[in-house]
Formats: structure tokens, C-alpha cells, sequence
């Protein structure tokens, strides 16, 4: 199985709002032995306003984004094309899942590709923060974890690389974030070979759905909420979402909780101590082995035939998985239609035509696609696919929807605070705070933020 791994660098952390500058990738054959490099950057686009914040973590300067020779369109096409010419392939990032993840389905949506490239078609997902975490609950001696400066364990990338020795010589620069990420992967894979093959067995939704459904005790990691590691059994799926499953917390009797009524189950889901949590079985969940079990795991010493005696009446009574499905899938309020198409993600996969369409639209020039688009069923892509026109090459437009995306634009980067998005407004404040935090060494790349959003105010 071929590997790619990758990193990104955005405008900000709001995935549909920010945008991808930088994308940085390592493909790997199955020995993780490195057999290609790709390094994108793109041009902002015209309706994005970066965060000064993030010019400073990364050092990036305005005009450097300016000077790259690809439109954000053109590298995300050719960012598909990676994956594409890899299929089938594990993606692998540091806190992907959470993050890069979700920048990379934006950018995907948002430019008429397919949405899933990451995780169809054979492909899957790896996240290297949740292998570290793994590895440094069920092999300790593998990495050394820093402690941050309240004298607990962080899993920064940067400090965990230079804790363990590791080439990180531009933290925040996509390409050494992703040197770092394979190597922390290939030091998991040498020292702790079961904590790596029982995170690869998790890579895909049908992988961890297995583990749950065949395993009667397994091992449940979650470090993100500082939950404790426990040995868990399966009860049931959210009844509305089969990607969301309910393990019992093995370390409890459930026969205190096999006959909680249905009205009283959402707050055993929120109790504390939780005998309930949820696993999300798409996100590359840390589920390992009974035998990786240890002291530190709630549950430990547990003979086995006491852990399958609680698994046994778990899986028998009558109604109480039943019960937690539905508790389950009524932990959230009905949908409500989004006022944003960027927040319509997740509305519904294209049909077959509007697919179709959305290839031609890629096969065609720039002054071929405003029809393409207009024949677009799917009112999302519809209005996403003419804006892609007009911030790609807005001269094919006619002048009067021309004019009318010109105001779209005026007005989105001019809102108001109570916006989703970075805006002049908003980026002008942020710059002021980072101006008066004191670090002088920042002083020239500030100005040149400043006068970024300056030009950027008056654009038309």
C-alpha cells in the first residue's frame, strides 16, 4: 500500500472560510521508503482575507503568496491529481483528521472535485497525532513526550520532534511538518509494531466497524478529551449514523445501567465518571488489542471470563442497546439548512448528471464553463461554480455579473464582526494585538501584513 503523506498551510483555521496557501506531500512506498516530494503553493484568492496571525506563525510574507505560480484552483487540481495517480493509497497527516481534513474537503467542494478523495475509491486515512497518543499509552519507551510549560505532556509537533531527535528545521513550513510526520511514523512502525499495525487496522471506517463488531474487549483511546484508556465492549450505533458507535466502559457493572430509561440515557452519555463514550469509527479511532492492556487502562485485572460475563449481559438484555442508539442519535437538534453555501458541505453527494457536468467543467476553458455551470442541477455547485469563474477569470463573465461578484466580494471582505469569515475589520484588530505583544523581531513582517490589508481594502 502506497503512503502520502502531507501537511498544509492556510489563510486561518476555519475550514470553507480560509483557504489552503501551501500543500507539501511525501508519497511512500509500503516500507515507508520515500519515491516522491510535492511542494504546491498557491495566489489568494480575491474574496479571502488572511489572518495576520497566520503570516506570523508560518513567516510567510504577503508578497511571497502573491508571487506563487499557481491560482488556488490550479493547485487544487493538481492536488487531486496526486492522490488520483496514487489511488489506492493511505492519506497520513499530524492532526489531519481534525484539521487538514476538513481544509482539504473545503477546497475540494468548493472547486466542483470530488469531495472524498481521501477516503473513496480505496483510499483511507492515517492521523499521526492519534498514533503518537497510542503509542505513548500502550508503549511508553517509544517516544519521549515533552511537557509543556504547566508541566504536562504536549503533543506540538515541533516540540515532539525535537524531544525525539527529529529534522524539524521550519516548524510551521508544510514540507518540514511533513519530514517530521514520517518520521515520527517510521519510529512508531520500528519500535511499537502492534501499536502501529492496530492503527493501521483503523485507517478506514469499515476497519474500525470491524474491531468493534468482532472484538468482544478491546482497548478505547481518546486523549483529546482526557478520558482515561479503558477496556470497552460494543452496544450499539447511533441509529441515525452507523459511523458512531457506543462502547460500555468495562471498569463499571453494567447491571447499573442495563434498565436506565430511554428519557434518562442522553445523561448517562454525559455522566462523570462516563460509562458510555462514543467512538467515531470515520475518524481513525485508537482501538488496540485486549493484550495491549495494562494498569493505566481502566478495567485492567479484570480476569477475562469476568470482562466476557459483562459483555455477555450487555449483548443480551433486550432493549438497553436498542436505547443507547436512540440516545445516541439524539444528542443533536434536527439540522437546520446552513445561511452559507461553504456550511452546505455535507448536504448530499452530486448526482450522476451534476457529476458529469462538474468533469466537463474541468475538460473545458475557462469561457466554456458559465454554461457548463448554468446546466448544474445541484444549486450549490451551481452558485460555487460560477464564483470559481469569476475568481479564476472573471473576464469571460458578462459585465453586469461581473459587477454584481465585484459587490459580492466588496461586501463579504467589509462585513461585520458577527461573520464566520476573517475580515478587514476583524484581520485590522488582530494585526493591533499582535503589534502591541512585544515581539519586535515581527516589526517589519507586521508592516507588510498592514499594508497587505491596505491594498487589499481598496481592490476592487
Amino acid at each position: 500500500m502506497t503512503f502520502i503523506f502531507y501537511d498544509t498551510e492556510t489563510t486561518g483555521l476555519t475550514a470553507g472560510f480560509d483557504q489552503i496557501l501551501q500543500f507539501a506531500a511525501i508519497v511512500t512506498d509500503d516500507d515507508l521508503n520515500a519515491i516522491e516530494e510535492i511542494n504546491l503553493r498557491c495566489r489568494l484568492q480575491r474574496h479571502v482575507v488572511p489572518s495576520p496571525g497566520a503570516f506570523v506563525i508560518t513567516g510567510v510574507r504577503p508578497s511571497e503568496v502573491a508571487a506563487a505560480n499557481l491560482s488556488h484552483y490550479e493547485m487544487i487540481r493538481k492536488i487531486r491529481a496526486v492522490i488520483e495517480r496514487y489511488t489506492p493509497a493511505i492519506i497520513v497527516g499530524y492532526n489531519s483528521i481534525s484539521y487538514d481534513e476538513a481544509m482539504l474537503r473545503q477546497a475540494f467542494y468548493q472547486t466542483l472535485n470530488p469531495v472524498y478523495l481521501t477516503n473513496t475509491g480505496g483510499n483511507a486515512r492515517m492521523d499521526i497525532l492519534k498514533v503518537a497518543h497510542a503509542a505513548s499509552e500502550y508503549a511508553p519507551d517509544v517516544l519521549q513526550v515533552p511537557l509543556n510549560d504547566k508541566g504536562r505532556p504536549t503533543f506540538k509537533l515541533g516540540l515532539l520532534a525535537e524531544a525525539n531527535n527529529l529534522l524539524h528545521e521550519d516548524a510551521h513550513e508544510a514540507m518540514s511538518d511533513t519530514v517530521v510526520t514520517l518520521g515520527l511514523a517510521r519510529l512508531v512502525r520500528d519500535r511499537a509494531p502492534a501499536v502501529w499495525n492496530a492503527m493501521l487496522q483503523t485507517r478506514s471506517k469499515s476497519g474500525a466497524l470491524s474491531i468493534l463488531s468482532n472484538s468482544e474487549v478491546f482497548c478505547a483511546t481518546e486523549k483529546a478529551f482526557k478520558q482515561p484508556s479503558i477496556l470497552a465492549t460494543r452496544i450499539s450505533a447511533n441509529l441515525d449514523n452507523p459511523s458512531e458507535v457506543a462502547v460500555f466502559d468495562l471498569s463499571h457493572d453494567p447491571a447499573q445501567y442495563l434498565n436506565t430509561s430511554p428519557e434518562d440515557l442522553p445523561g448517562l452519555l454525559k455522566a462523570s465518571p462516563r460509562p458510555i463514550r462514543i467512538v467515531k469509527a470515520n475518524q481513525s479511532p485508537i482501538l488496540v488489542p485486549h493484550d495491549l492492556s495494562h494498569e493505566g487502562v481502566a478495567g485492567h485485572g479484570q480476569s477475562m471470563n469476568e470482562l466476557k460475563d459483562k459483555v455477555r449481559v450487555i449483548r443480551e438484555h433486550p432493549t438497553f442497546g436498542v436505547n443507547v442508539g436512540r440516545a445516541v442519535a439524539g444528542r443533536y437538534p434536527p439540522f437546520d439548512t446552513p445561511e452559507y453555501v461553504e456550511q452546505r458541505i455535507f448536504e448530499g453527494f452530486p448526482s450522476r448528471a451534476d457529476s458529469s457536468l462538474m468533469e466537463a467543467f474541468h475538460a473545458s476553458t475557462w469561457s466554456e464553463r458559465q454554461d457548463i455551470v448554468s446546466r448544474i442541477q445541484d444549486d450549490r455547485l451551481r452558485e460555487l461554480g460560477e464564483r470559481l469563474i469569476y475568481l479564476e477569470s472573471p473576464d469571460v463573465l458578462p459585465e453586469d455579473i461581473r459587477r454584481g461578484y465585484d459587490d459580492w466580494r466588496n461586501a463579504r471582505i467589509h462585513a461585520g464582526p458577527e461573520v464566520p469569515w476573517m475580515t478587514i475589520g476583524s484581520a485590522v484588530e488582530e494585526l493591533t494585538d499582535l503589534a502591541t505583544s512585544g515581539d519586535s523581531g515581527k516589526g517589519s513582517l507586521l508592516q507588510d501584513v498592514d499594508k497587505h490589508l491596505t491594498q487589499l481594502s481598496n481592490s476592487r
